[in-house]
């Protein structure tokens, strides 16, 4: 037995006609068809059902099907397993965040992009239990997601090290105070993310550990990071922002005790195949090289 015959077989079976198979094959008719003569010799069975212009599978045909389609992912396997790292192409999908598919991945996936003509990703934004969800499910490749994470049936590798920040616009009354306490934030509309968000979460953690009792006075609860920022930059409010999306026009509120770090975490499924694991190894590097781009603007 020869895999192009199974390949062969596999396109009959999804075409449904030898003429179809052999167009898309780039092969005679007559030629496909002594393929499969030869295949069904070899095994003992008859795996197609000719009848007029159309074949169907017979029940030998239909078991031979699930094994045809288990040989072909595993010679992909095979072939993914030794391609060499500039061989890194296909499409992916990545599910993370507002702030990391709006302030962080754009500029790392262009570095990347530009350097592997082959490839071809897509993201779609989600919060943290919609990313969680995408990636164990199948329907996204690669989750950016804030840790800790507890899922054996993921690779977890960690990607970046935020800070979390109390902000407000540059006028706003609380900065009027020589020192800021966190009863002050009690006075304060707050713009926040929905509760959804894991960000929401971060905070809301780190304001029970001052007081059980105490819950910030919400005025707005928004999905995306941008319209959180312009609420705030409207004077709406006070809110809470990954330092990766501050700007000009907001200041970080500081007080005493505060501090909120988390982490982000690339996520895809164990069974995925060596693919991902390139891709998020090109995902890293191109981050470290982000990063110590940004360190050295800043210095500058």
């Amino acid at each position: 037995m020869e895999f192009r015959q199974i390949v062969y077989f596999l396109e009959i079976a999804n075409t449904g006609t030898f003429q179809k198979a052999a167009t898309q094959l780039g092969l005679t008719q007559p030629a496909l068809s002594r393929q499969i003569f030869l295949l069904e010799k070899e095994l003992g069975v008859i795996v197609l059902e000719r009848g007029g212009r159309s074949v169907r599978l017979t029940h030998e045909g239909e078991k031979f099907y699930q094994y045809s389609i288990r040989m072909k992912e595993l010679w992909e396997e095979i072939q993914n397993g030794f391609a060499k790292e500039n061989e890194l192409k296909g499409n992916f999908s990545i599910s993370a965040g507002g702030t990391v598919s709006a302030w962080i991945l754009p500029q790392i996936l262009k570095e990347i992009l530009t350097k592997r003509k082959g490839l071809s990703l897509s993201v779609r934004e989600g919060d943290a239990s919609e990313t969680k969800n995408s990636v164990l499910k199948g329907e996204v490749d690669l989750g950016i997601l804030t840790g800790p994470i507890a899922e054996p049936s993921l690779n977890v590798i960690e990607f970046l090290s935020d800070q979390i920040y109390p902000v407000a616009t540059k006028d706003h009354p609380i900065f009027l105070k020589k020192k800021i306490r966190i009863e002050d934030l009690k006075k304060q509309s707050v713009v926040f993310f929905h509760p959804g968000s894991a960000l929401r979460k971060a905070v809301e953690k780190k304001i029970k550990s001052f007081s059980k009792e105490f819950g910030p006075n919400i005025t707005m609860e928004l999905r995306s990071v941008e319209s959180v920022i312009k609420s705030l930059e409207a004077g709406l409010g006070i809110g809470f922002l990954s330092k990766y999306s501050m700007n000009q026009k907001l200041q970080k509120i500081n007080f005493e005790d505060w501090n909120v770090e988390r982490k982000f975490y690339l996520c895809y499924r164990k069974k995925s195949g060596p693919g991902l694991t390139m891709l998020a190894e090109e995902i890293l590097r191109s981050t470290e090289l982000w990063k110590s781009k940004k360190e050295n603007s800043s210095l500058s």
